[in-house]
């Protein structure tokens, strides 16, 4: 049976990690990933919005292609307001545990590097040349790296550039691993 983390491990680990930061600057800018990464697992797009600026952001998602099929770039909130409302009007959260999670923090804002975690139809996904039932559930493991401007006076997220790595697995699921996933 496949191992799949829960939101409440993550959120532990991250919470933990913001408690021992020595940096004030640095536990402000992984609250603010926090509280944008919990708001894409609950599909809360006004605490998703919340994290970020008013109007300019800086959007990158470039790598294996897995949910988006090629380069997307993008500079405006409601640009990115679209992108999310487009994941949240599903009836899965558009994102999910991250394990063998890392940070490193500069002046200018943080980077991420672990393995993404996920469930979703098979429709969602652009991986080929893997026959994936459009309807069936899919856990799926990658690996990803991505840097996060933030304004750590007016703790928002000024944007993401997401650089997807090698799947790891991708497994079909029935419905109760979502609420596995979740709790």
């Amino acid at each position: 049976m496949i191992n799949i983390p829960t939101v409440t491990e993550t959120m532990r680990r991250i919470n933990s990690a913001i408690t021992n930061l020595e940096h004030p600057r640095d536990r402000i800018m992984l609250e603010v990933y926090r509280d944008h990464w919990i708001a894409e697992v609950r599909n809360d797009m006004e605490a998703i919005m919340a994290t970020l600026p008013e109007k300019q952001v800086s959007y990158r998602f470039d790598g294996i292609g897995l949910f988006i099929p090629n380069y997307l770039e993008f500079r405006t909130t409601q640009e990115a307001r679209a992108l999310y409302q487009g994941a949240a009007d599903g009836d899965l959260p558009m994102a999910g545990p991250i394990e063998e999670e890392r940070w490193a923090f500069a002046d200018w804002g943080m980077t991420f590097e672990g393995v993404n975690t996920v469930i979703v139809r098979g429709k969602s996904l652009h991986i080929q040349p893997r026959p994936l039932d459009p309807e069936q559930l899919y856990f799926v493991r990658w690996r990803s790296i991505s840097s996060h401007p933030i304004d750590i006076d007016r703790r928002l997220m000024l944007g993401e550039h997401v650089f997807g790595g090698a799947v790891i697995d991708v497994t079909a699921v029935e419905r109760e691993a979502v609420d596995h996933m979740l709790s």
